[in-house]
């Protein structure tokens, strides 16, 4: 079971590889701020990719948060490699 409550930076980079395993059309900034209780993104993906070798793609969409307010934000997708079975 994913903890949402453990905002240490390690929960944090096992929630979004969690995530996007489970959504192969990836997730937004957004997505992972309301969701996953990942408040900055975009650090963690950083992290994934450098020091973990993960693949990850970020492709820029637009997308609507909970009050209704649309941003143009990140949208993360995990790609085949060979870091992606090893956990964070």
């Amino acid at each position: 079971m994913i903890d949402l409550n453990n905002v240490d930076t390690a929960a944090q980079r096992s929630r979004v590889i969690h995530a996007l395993r489970e959504n192969p059309k990836g997730l937004s900034t957004i997505q992972l701020r309301e969701e996953w209780n990942v408040m900055a993104p975009a650090p963690r993906v950083f992290e994934l990719r450098h020091d973990h070798g993960f693949n990850i793609e970020k492709v820029y969409t637009t997308s609507t948060d909970s009050q209704g307010h649309e941003h143009r934000n990140a949208r993360y997708i995990l790609k085949p490699s060979s870091s992606n079975g090893v956990e964070v």
